[in-house]
């Protein structure tokens, strides 16, 4: 974390500092946030005693982290390795302010492990473009939600200059898909003056599980002194399963620990400088991720409690996930402003072959459990061909009065998700009242070859910072872009009820996004701010459902599918403080923030025939805030301590269509949300964690590393489980409490660090997310979700 200097300060930015903690401590529920811990990015003017500076390019730029007036956490990939953290998962997991499930069993999936719902403070959604960004250095990599099969790719854990994470609308400078805020993933760039190394290799073994282990290398090197360097990395992790599929019928273990997965990354760069003031950065990121099976298990045949864990799928959910990612980056230093144009192109081909046995038999026959020998697959792709180039300006004087920013973004995204649905026995078991009516060749009940989406966007944008005074910043900045949205879809089979279905739609706006901050500095040790800031992401259209959704239809006074839906849009008002005491040995930041997120995007499940089309579906304020609070306690002991408290929810019920009335005693259709229904999202979540480095002997040096994560549960309903609402299930249970317990101890010595580590060590095995197919009485079949049991394993890593 950075260190400010004590020297000049006063006692009454520190007194402001702890007036909003009060102010926090007594709202209906606090909230948070705060930077991150010690030892990570760069350092600039540390003293040994004190905390360490942290370089962070939030505003696109390099920047003290304490000096930038977002509510920011940054981890090293020293962090990480102390921390454990191997995934997005874990990010979440220790970052406060942030939920994140894998909601692969959920009605608005297919069962796929790598399914998953992001949110910063509250903002999330199940449909349309994404609310989150995802970045692999300067290329956004998130998905937009389009049918069952779409979901968030996320990058290996290996070889990052660190991590940011950003809370709140960060449209300005990153665009629409930055509506709750951003995650940025930053790799080593190549080096044309020095050489550096890092290699990882590591062991563990998982309670009622099988071992994980993972090898990964990575090392850049001048090739021409000064002008030519590269750097190369390499890393494969197979993570070792803990839930059993058995069959369902005796039940015998079919594969043991099935939910295994394997994970390989590999990277190249290569930066050319012509000439001192310029240089060329070509680059190619290649990721695989293949997952055996679904890590949900089956409440009914397993217990939890002795960490066993089973399904009873009578086929593996195995999806395989390659991407590859090729950019070049220009970086043009003249002597009043610096030019950096990033171009990038981004292939993802996902495939999932998935189990819809029991979602079938249900549908057709009324009951989840099938007789023996049926197996009904799902075989469906997500398939993204996406061109980024963005092209910035930047004033290169950061101590003049006015910094700026400006530059143009252009896109062109193609995200195509195709599904086909097979029951080879669905003749001989329907008595022939099923295919008869519309021919379904081999069984196949659902054929949807293609349902894309493309989206075009052309933008400019800029950011101003003006130096009033010494003291005084004021922030403007805007991002103007016009975007178009083309869609098409073919579905056909007996599935929908009728023949076939061909829809396709284009929808355009001109959405404008400012953010303006108004901050004061009065010393190096203190910052306070202010902050309004717009987000934004684009609407998009709808494939039409069929008549078999008839039923679910009707019930909320429709028709059909709405052809498409607009844009949604929130304001995030934020108000914040850095402060750094005690001789750069504690360091306290916090902020408060309240969003007005209008005209949600969001999944309506049709329950009558396992389908969905998205809605814009009411108002949200989400309130809170969060902190965090580092220490250098001794010259051995740093403590630090992160909150955040989240209440987002509705605050108006929402009908399906403005023609038809859904609340009083004149309602003709059940409501899609109530009034006070509320977003998924933990309302408190804390970290706190000890740092502790002990006396070398033989010159190595001895350190341990404890963390402590919770979260509390869940105080009231999401849409889905409300009774009110035409379209629920409230038998669901929503997000538990969570807690977990880590800890590292190890030995450093000449860039080594060998450490044995032990991940959810008291065992915790909270359901994170409960789903079944159906909210009805007579469909028993849940399925839920847990963390990784109790993993004890030893860890060689080499920095250089």
């Amino acid at each position: 974390m950075a260190k400010k200097a004590m020297r000049g300060s006063s006692s009454r930015p520190v007194g402001i500092t702890y007036a909003l903690l009060a102010a926090l401590a007594l709202a209906p529920g606090p909230g948070f946030s705060a930077e991150n811990t010690g030892s990570e990015g760069e350092s600039a003017n540390a003293s040994p005693s004190g905390l360490q500076e942290v370089v962070v390019t939030a505003n696109r730029r390099a920047e003290r982290q304490q000096d930038v007036p977002i509510s920011l956490t940054s981890f090293s990939q020293e962090t990480l390795d102390v921390m454990s953290i191997n995934s997005m998962d874990d990010i979440s997991r220790v970052t406060p302010g942030i939920t994140f499930q894998r909601n692969g069993t959920s009605t608005t999936s297919n069962y796929d492990d790598e399914d998953s719902d992001i949110n910063i403070r509250g903002v999330q959604s199940t449909a349309g473009a994404a609310t989150t960004g995802i970045y692999i250095d300067d290329t956004p990599i998130q998905s937009r939600r389009i049918a069952f099969s779409t979901q968030n790719a996320y990058p290996v854990v290996f070889d990052l200059e660190r991590v940011e994470v950003l809370r709140g609308p960060q449209g300005t400078l990153f665009g629409a898909s930055s509506e709750g805020g951003t995650v940025r993933f930053i790799q080593p760039q190549p080096s044309v003056t020095t050489s550096s190394g890092y290699v990882k290799t590591g062991f563990a073994t998982t309670h009622n599980g099988d071992p994980t282990y993972e090898v990964g290398a990575a090392g850049g090197t001048p090739l021409i002194d000064g002008v030519l360097g590269l750097r190369v990395s390499a890393s494969l992790r197979h993570e070792g399963g803990w839930v059993d599929r058995v069959n369902p019928d005796t039940p015998q273990v079919v594969d043991s620990g099935s939910n295994r997965r394997d994970m390989l990354s590999a990277r190249a760069a290569l930066t050319w400088k012509p000439a001192d003031a310029l240089s060329i950065t070509p680059s190619l990121y290649v990721q695989q991720v293949r997952i055996n099976d679904t890590g949900a298990y089956w409440p009914r045949i397993s217990d939890p409690s002795a960490s066993e864990f089973r399904n009873g799928n009578r086929g593996s959910v195995y999806a395989f996930d390659p991407f590859y990612i090729a950019a070049l980056r220009l970086d043009w230093k003249m002597d009043w402003a610096e030019l950096i144009s990033s171009t990038a192109y981004y292939s993802r081909n996902q495939h999932v072959t998935s189990d819809y046995t029991e979602l079938l038999n249900e549908i057709y026959f009324g009951s989840s459990f099938p007789p023996p020998g049926v197996y009904s697959p799902a075989y469906l792709t997500d398939e993204q061909r996406n061109f980024y180039e963005e092209i910035r300006l930047q004033s290169v004087n950061d101590a003049s009065r006015i910094v700026w920013t400006t530059g143009l973004f252009y896109t062109h995204s193609r995200e195509n998700a195709a599904e086909f649905i097979v029951d080879p026995t669905i003749d001989a078991r329907s008595g022939f009242t099923i295919c008869p009516q519309i021919p379904c060749p081999g069984g196949l009940l659902y054929n949807q070859p293609f349902n894309y989406v493309i989206d075009k966007q052309l933008a400019v944008f800029g950011e101003v910072v003006f130096k009033l005074t010494d003291t005084l910043k004021l922030t403007a900045g805007i991002r103007a872009s016009h975007d178009i949205i083309d869609g098409a879809s073919y579905v056909s089979g007996p599935f929908l009820g009728q023949a076939a279905i061909a829809s396709s739609g284009s929808t355009s706006e001109t959405p404008v996004t400012p953010r303006v901050v108004m901050a004061w500095q009065p010393d190096r040790d203190n910052l306070f701010y202010a902050s309004a800031s717009k987000g934004f992401r684009p609407g998009g259209v709808n494939s039409g459902v069929g008549s078999a959704c008839q039923s679910g239809l009707v019930q909320l006074g429709l028709t059909d599918a709405p052809p498409g839906f607009k844009s949604d849009s929130l304001w995030s008002y934020e108000v914040g403080g850095k402060n750094t005491v005690w001789d750069h040995r504690l360091q306290i930041n916090t902020s408060l923030f309240f969003i007005d997120w209008k005209d949600i995007q969001q999944s309506v499940y049709l329950g009558s025939c396992g389908l969905a089309y998205v809605g814009n579906l009411g108002q949200v304020h989400s309130r809170g805030g969060d902190i965090a609070v580092l220490a250098k306690a001794t010259d051995a002991m740093t403590l630090n301590f992160t909150a955040a408290y989240i209440d987002a929810k509705y605050v108006a019920t929402v009908c399906a269509t403005p023609s038809v009335v859904c609340t009083g005693p004149a309602a003709a259709a059940a409501p899609i949300v109530s009034v006070g229904d509320q977003l998924a999202a933990a309302p408190w979540s804390l970290s706190a964690s000890l740092d502790y480095e002990f006396p070398k002997f033989l010159n190595r040096a001895p350190y341990f590393h404890l963390i402590y994560t919770y979260s509390t549960a869940q105080t009231g309903l999401i849409p889905y489980q409300n009774p009110n609402n035409g379209v629920s299930d409230p038998t669901l249970t929503g997000i538990p409490v969570s807690k977990d317990l880590s800890l590292r101890a190890g030995l450093r010595w000449n860039g080594m660090d060998v450490s044995l580590f032990a991940n959810n060590l008291l065992d915790q095995h909270p359901v994170l997310f409960d789903a079944r197919d159906f909210a009805a009485p007579a469909v028993q079949l849940y399925f839920n979700r847990s963390v990784t049991p109790r993993t004890i394993g030893l860890t060689w890593t080499y920095h250089r």
